[in-house]
């Protein structure tokens, strides 16, 4: 489970790299009309890092808490 959570986390973080790079590109290029989406996809994806995140690291200390389950 902790590893599906890793992923989970890594790929959400990865998605908000590009989101925020292809908004910048598209910003430079036609303007905040073409980029606005990219920008609110990244900023969607960093809400879902922080809370796979937060999530992975309660599941790490409830397993430190529990080693049994």
């Amino acid at each position: 489970m902790l590893r599906v959570l890793k992923v989970l986390e890594m790929a959400w973080l990865l998605i908000g790299i590009f989101s925020v790079l292809a908004g910048s590109y598209f910003f430079n290029q036609h303007g905040w009309d073409a980029s606005k989406w990219f920008f609110g996809g990244g900023l969607i994806a960093g809400i879902f890092f922080a809370f796979r995140r937060r999530q992975r690291l309660k599941f790490e200390q409830s397993e430190k808490e529990n080693p049994n389950n």
